[in-house]
């Protein structure tokens, strides 16, 4: 799930620049739809700390920690 997450925002990156020249990237609607990739990738960098995190307790409960 995370890797599809991922690789959506990788797209949407992609798309933006390709269809946004750097000149426009300025204007309201490019900046929000910058804010709009960096919020969906924050989300993706806090989903997969979260599972790190889990995994590190779980993998320190079976080593008896």
């Amino acid at each position: 799930m995370i890797k599809f997450l991922q690789e959506r925002v990788n797209k949407g990156t992609k798309d933006y620049e390709q269809s946004v020249p750097e000149a426009q990237r300025t204007t309201d609607d490019a900046k929000a739809e910058a804010s709009s990739l960096a919020d969906r990738q924050a989300r993706v960098r806090d989903l997969t700390r979260k599972l790190a995190v889990k995994l590190n307790k779980e993998n320190d409960a079976e080593d008896g920690k």
